[in-house]
């Protein structure tokens, strides 16, 4: 599901609505990162969303439910970690002394992002990277590497891409998708505990669970094919033009 960030008077998600790009996401759980999700990562007007906020909302949720304080953090430089960041940026500073702090930024996020950080961290977007002080570096590469984005909710069940739990693998007859609990019964997609991340992967198992089940239907053995009516002549003239 796509996630929905709090309203603050001037939200990060309420000036970039509508701006894509690669990020990183993590979830943290007491205190201790449990996950990092990197995809395409979309601001919205009332939070975030896109593939990779689909893909971390299960495990943003999952401790909530358990009655667990889980926050979320973004980084813009995906599989980077602050020191690497911060070597980036020295780099930089030694091949273009001149360049603004602004336009180098933009070679790491959309302008539209580099902008509204810049912004918010009360740099001057201005200063050339030979002026840029290291305590102000650190600030930004921060921001970069671990932005915390407060979490008020999920949009729901009405908005979810794909659901999780259902009826039991074990329970399944998994040549046939033939219920093990009530024969003569089928189940394929995701009535089962089955889920994937966003990608194809929920169509593909939908599809290959429904033609597995199809197939174990058309056997003789289910008795289906003695249960179908008898068509006549006429009947199957007239199934041709509806």
């Amino acid at each position: 599901m796509p996630l929905v960030l709090a309203q603050d008077p001037d939200p990060l998600h309420g000036e970039l609505s509508g701006v894509a790009h690669e990020a990183e996401l993590t979830v943290w759980v007491d205190g201790a990162a449990a996950v990092r999700l990197t995809g395409a990562l979309l601001w919205t007007h009332f939070g975030i969303s896109g593939p990779l906020a689909l893909n971390v909302s299960r495990h943003w949720l999952a401790p909530q439910i358990d009655g667990r304080a889980a926050s979320l953090t973004v980084s813009f430089c995906p599989g980077e970690q602050f020191d690497e960041i911060d070597a980036r940026w020295t780099a930089m500073a030694l091949r273009r002394p001149n360049a603004s702090v602004q336009s180098a930024l933009a070679t790491l996020v959309p302008a539209s992002v580099a902008a509204a950080l810049l912004r918010r961290l009360a740099i001057d977007g201005t200063t050339v990277l030979a002026h840029f002080t290291r305590d102000e570096r650190r600030r930004l590469v921060h921001a970069l590497a671990a932005w915390p984005l407060a979490v008020a909710g999920t949009r729901g069940y009405n908005y979810a891409e794909v659901t999780a739990g259902g009826i039991a693998l074990d329970e399944i007859d998994p040549s046939t998708m033939e219920s093990r609990v009530c024969p003569g019964l089928f189940l394929v997609g995701e009535i089962l505990n089955v889920d994937g991340r966003i990608g194809g992967f929920n169509f593909q198992w939908a599809w290959a669970s429904a033609r597995v089940a199809a197939l174990a239907l058309a056997e003789p053995a289910h008795g289906v094919q003695k249960a179908l009516p008898r068509r006549s002549p006429r009947q199957d003239r007239r199934s041709r033009f509806h």
